[in-house]
């Protein structure tokens, strides 16, 4: 039974370390890309990367002052 269950176990351990590794296995997700003086320059600068294929989606954070651009990898 020991054998078993150690079998099993060292699989489970195999098997999530693949999944780790894996490429395909690393969620996307948004990766900051820079500050804008704008909300409309971080926009423009969104919709560019989308156009350009670079990202699936982009996401502007605005404050008063400048904007925080992310996009969707």
């Amino acid at each position: 039974m020991r054998k078993v269950i150690s079998a099993l176990s060292l699989t489970g351990l195999l098997a999530a370390a693949a999944l780790l590794l894996a490429p395909s296995a690393q969620a996307a997700g948004y990766v900051y890309v820079g500050m804008y003086p704008s909300a409309a320059a971080c926009d423009a600068a969104g919709k560019d990367y989308v156009a350009r294929g670079q990202a699936v989606s982009y996401f502007c954070d605005a404050t008063p002052t400048a904007a925080r651009l992310s996009i969707w990898v």
